[in-house]
């Protein structure tokens, strides 16, 4: 059986996510940004609409490669909450103009910069989304990045061309801008995924715990539910200042103060089964 999927953004307009799903629709990639200048309009809407269908969902961004990666990054993980059975969030390393103005050290080491930033943020590896002549062109044909998941973009083909020392690609988009698909009034790229249909729901994500670094809504549940315990006893120092969604400095002290006040362990690391990731 063929494990078919799409991805969409913007571009893709309204979408009856139940049509889609009626079409064999199994998984669906939804943009979430293009570098730091552009949210993608429709993300919000379509994130929840996905896993409603009951069609399984992961979410990507656009790299710049001279932009500042950790604000593309923070702006991809600060609406995006990753939830047990979505798909691995996913970096779109494609060709951009930019590219050109970067040396390949200063290629690959900003590629692994995002890869870390994206795992950082999200608790989660990220996958590669790339196509075959740009990674052998642009990024040398490196086999750095081979023990990460490939989602590799090769058109019209069943047998993708797979560069940069992986043995095997994760996911095919094998057609780009289709028009009149069921259910979506815009534009959608065409994807099968590389195995069964159990192990696509193998490679979707578990809970993770909440430490210094992750950004999301997750995190900013976790500050709010700390400012109210901070606001409804005697400790101001459970108060991790200002809800933004960043597990930062505040937040691990704020973290730690409330671990010690209740005899936990005091390491500034909240399990996804706490009562305060869960509040």
């Amino acid at each position: 059986m063929s494990v078919e999927g799409i991805d969409v953004a913007e571009f893709s307009g309204n979408i009856d996510w139940e049509k889609v799903k009626s079409q064999g629709i199994y998984f669906a990639f939804a943009r979430v940004n293009d570098g730091i200048a552009h949210p993608d309009k429709l993300f919000t809407n379509y994130w929840p609409a996905i896993k409603k269908a009951g069609i399984i969902r992961g979410a990507y961004f656009f790299f710049r490669p001279t932009k500042d990666i950790n604000q593309q990054v923070r702006f991809f993980a600060q609406g995006l909450e990753i939830e047990p059975g979505d798909l691995p969030p996913v970096i779109d390393i494609e060709p951009a103009s930019s590219w050109d103005e970067l040396n390949l050290t200063q290629r690959l080491d900003h590629v692994a910069e995002s890869l870390n930033a994206v795992e950082t943020a999200t608790g989660y590896k990220p996958i590669i989304y790339t196509a075959p002549n740009f990674w052998q062109e642009k990024l040398g044909n490196t086999k750095r990045f081979a023990d990460y998941d490939l989602w590799i973009a090769h058109f019209d083909t069943d047998t993708p061309t797979i560069p940069g020392g992986w043995e095997l690609h994760t996911f095919h988009q094998y057609r780009e801008n289709q028009t009149g698909f069921p259910g979506i009034s815009g534009d959608v790229d065409r994807n099968r995924f590389n195995g069964a249909l159990d192990r696509l729901q193998a490679l979707s994500v578990p809970a993770v715990p909440l430490l210094e670094g992750r950004i999301g809504p997750k995190v900013k549940k976790l500050q709010q539910a700390l400012k109210k315990v901070a606001q409804d006893s005697s400790h101001p120092e459970f108060d991790p200042g200002s809800p933004d969604g960043i597990f930062g400095q505040g937040t691990k002290k704020a973290v730690i103060a409330y671990q010690q006040a209740n005899s936990l362990t005091a390491n500034g690391i909240v399990a996804p089964e706490d009562k305060l990731a869960i509040a």
